[in-house]
């Protein structure tokens, strides 16, 4: 018996899916938004066995508090998206729903981000009955204070695993440096103390007001067939367009705490060098603005970049060195990680090249067109995995998808790399966080 939150329940209708094609990977994505607002997409890719189906609700660790239409402002404690999370998978009758999916020859799986919560399942067989899973695993709750408490228990050791975890510790420790007193201030899963307070009524009404159709997504790639799917969806009944009544919170931008440090058991010491933007970037811009932005960082952090060459030589850096940019309409930030014997000089070194990057040496034509080539490889080769495109490709987005990636890319120029720049670093602020061994 399933919930129908996807489907609802009313006379048949005839479901049918608008094609889009996308030229620069041979794709053909289709797509309808179902009576109920369930925004559904499909891409066959027939050469595959196996099929990947993920539902997103528009709701991560950011949405703690929010705005809702009939009680006005709401706070909860942290980590209550992903405590959410966690809790779906269990059935009335204390069963895991994860157990089912196993039966039914599928692996699942669930995360959650900042902004969503997204659940997946993958299966060579038997995709409209775990289509109906996982229809039940979004679409309806059932909790006991007993079963949170239990689930407290477990949420609490997987973050002190994450605190143990000095990678993980210093990505959320520079987070919280760079927006203090924000729910990015607190690690996803949430904090000692928020993961303790959380109660069964936090759960429902956050269930009630977020897992609605309209703030949700359901996304199928790989060998499917789409008449069967118009057919199964036409099939399911469906319920009037539920409105979705919450208004989420722009987050406060504080001061930053520009630099910091912890000592815990490292070999090496670990630094990460951050930015801010602080101007506004709307949906439907933003993944155009993550693109330049990665650009521009791996222009000049990059391993191709003579920067990265001179202080890898000299045993000032090493492979270690990663990117992280994070770009929405309600925050955007670029975090660079790396592990150091001179973290202190190599900060410097990083933080001045990033506030005079127009004057960049490794910024020249030349370079963009080699960075933009090794782009272009990784990402068709991803384009051969369904996970990556399942996880990747957001049914909702407002603006332009994963499938436009190469068409954005091939059309960026040296001055749009620039523009954005200027835009994110002007008026952005830089932060630093050292892990020292202990």
């Amino acid at each position: 018996v399933t919930s129908d939150l996807l489907y609802g329940r009313s006379r048949m209708t005839k479901v049918t899916f608008e094609e889009k094609y996308y030229p620069a990977v041979k794709e053909t994505v289709y797509k309808a938004q179902l009576s109920n607002g369930l925004t559904v997409s499909l891409l066959p890719k027939q050469d595959f066995n196996e099929v990947y189906g993920i539902v997103t609700v528009q709701f991560g660790s950011v949405d703690a508090t929010y705005t809702s239409l009939e009680k006005g402002l709401r706070h909860h404690p942290a980590g209550i998206a992903h405590f959410l999370e966690h809790k779906l998978f269990e059935r009335e009758n204390s069963e895991d729903i994860m157990a089912t999916f196993t039966r039914l020859g599928a692996d699942s799986n669930a995360f959650t981000s900042f902004t969503k919560t997204s659940y997946l399942f993958s299966t060579i067989d038997h995709l409209l009955e775990n289509l109906d899973l996982l229809d039940e695993l979004v679409g309806d709750v059932h909790f006991t204070e007993e079963s949170v408490l239990r689930e407290q228990a477990i949420i609490q050791q997987e973050r002190e695993m994450y605190q143990d975890d000095p990678d993980s510790r210093l990505f959320f420790a520079t987070l919280a440096n760079l927006y203090p007193d924000t729910p990015l201030a607190t690690d996803i899963v949430g904090s000692e103390k928020s993961i303790s307070e959380i109660q069964v009524s936090n759960l429902k009404e956050n269930f009630t007001d977020f897992y609605k159709p309209v703030n949700m997504s359901l996304f199928l790639v790989g060998n499917i067939d789409v008449k069967v799917v118009e057919e199964y969806f036409s099939k399911k009944e469906k319920k009037t367009l539920e409105q979705f009544t919450v208004t989420k919170e722009q987050l406060p931008l504080q001061p930053v705490k520009q630099t910091d440090s912890l000592r815990m058991e490292v070999s090496s010491p670990k630094l990460a060098v951050a930015i801010r933007g602080n101007g506004q970037i709307t949906e439907a811009e933003s993944y155009r603005y993550n693109i330049l932005l990665k650009l521009l960082f791996t222009m000049m952090f990059g391993w191709t970049s003579d920067r990265f060459q001179r202080l890898y030589e000299s045993g000032k850096l090493d492979a270690s060195l990663s990117l992280e940019v994070e770009v929405n309409s309600r925050f955007h930030f670029v975090i660079l990680t790396m592990d150091t014997k001179e973290p202190v000089s190599l900060s410097h070194q990083f933080r001045k090249a990033i506030r005079q990057f127009s004057s960049d040496a490794d910024i020249t034509e030349e370079h963009l067109d080699l960075v933009k080539s090794e782009m272009f490889g990784e990402f068709f080769s991803s384009m051969n995995s369904l996970e990556f495109i399942a996880t990747q490709y957001d049914p909702m987005d407002r603006g332009e998808t994963i499938f436009d990636f190469p068409k954005i890319l091939q059309e960026i120029t040296l001055e749009d790399v620039l523009e954005a720049g200027h835009r994110l670093i002007d008026n952005g602020d830089l932060v630093d966080f050292t892990i020292f061994p202990a």
